[in-house]
């Protein structure tokens, strides 16, 4: 029943953004949070559902959030994460810029000037398609190491039909990958870093089988996928942990962590662990910080339940 109500959801987004870009794009992005906002209004299954998962939450961090408030940021938030960056397309650079806040850069160029490649982990806190839009729209050297991401911009997607050694389309990952398919496109991946390209990857995927770390995330114990560790350890690139916060008047702030190096003896599933767990615990400092940016970490399942 939930998947039905989100593919409704999905559909009626859809059906409205081309009148929202009409909309200056900070109050477009105002109005479609107060879609999810209008909905823990006006629904109580909506609004009990957002609450039990906020005081879960809020007891993890010690029981200190406004669960109300936090309930009605995050449904709107919600929304907005599945909208992406579609709400940017056909704007103009000069438009774009000014949405974003930008804290890191330096270190995220002096990361590319050391010439072995970046890194990039990004999670699915906040906008988690918006550095992508970003650092394309900056002209960076940019590829994506994950599942080909669906519901973008226009702008963006037609990044990922580069072909070629050094191109997006053979990069996309996917869950039914064999074991020789998944070096494959590490190897793949790290000769993309050697070309001085930044490689976007998430930290924060729950997997099941090789290639996994045991890790504790919001009070649960879950597999996660260490392949990014792995690519930072064979390519001795440098890892950039990237944030993109979305705020409450329409704007974004971008984030970029200070750059990290991991040795190659990480390759080995149980020294990856310590890795995985340390990004985790920097999503959960945002978490603690912006519980209206969680999006769906609240309502992951049991862990014994859990979908990899």
């Amino acid at each position: 029943m939930r998947r039905r109500g989100l593919n409704i959801r999905k559909a009626l987004l859809g059906s409205i953004l081309p009148m929202l870009r009409v909309l200056p794009p900070k109050v477009a992005s105002r109005v479609v949070a107060g879609i999810g906002q209008a909905e823990y209004t006006l629904r109580p299954g909506v609004r009990q559902r957002m609450d039990a998962a906020v005081a879960r939450g809020s007891g993890y961090f010690g029981g200190h959030w406004d669960i109300q408030a936090v309930g009605r940021g995050l449904a709107g938030n919600q929304i907005r994460w599945r909208v992406r960056d579609r709400l940017l397309d056909g704007l103009t650079d000069a438009t774009v810029a000014p949405l974003f806040e930008v804290e890191g850069r330096a270190g995220l160029n002096d990361a590319l000037a050391r010439g072995r490649g970046v890194v990039l982990l990004c999670t699915h806190f906040g906008a988690h398609m918006m550095p992508a839009h970003w650092l394309v729209r900056e002209d960076y050297p940019l590829r994506l190491f994950m599942e080909r991401p669906r519901s973008i911009s226009r702008f963006l997607s037609r990044q990922f039909e580069t072909d070629g050694p050094l191109g997006q389309r053979k990069l996309f990952i996917s869950r039914r990958a064999s074991p020789a398919e998944s070096a494959g496109s590490i190897l793949r991946a790290a000769r993309i870093l050697r070309s001085g390209s930044l490689v976007m990857i998430a930290g924060d995927v729950r997997w099941s089988g090789p290639n996994t770390a045991l890790a504790s995330f919001l009070g649960r114990r879950y597999t996660f996928s260490t392949t990014w560790v792995t690519l930072a350890a064979v390519s001795g690139a440098p890892v950039v942990p990237v944030f993109c916060r979305m705020r409450a008047d329409g704007t974004f702030g971008l984030e970029f962590l200070e750059p990290y190096e991991i040795p190659p003896e990480a390759q080995c599933p149980e020294a990856a662990a310590p890795w995985v767990q340390g990004a985790l615990r920097d999503v959960e400092e945002r978490v603690c910080r912006h519980p209206d940016n969680s999006n769906d970490y609240f309502f992951w399942p049991e862990p014994t339940d859990a979908v990899a």
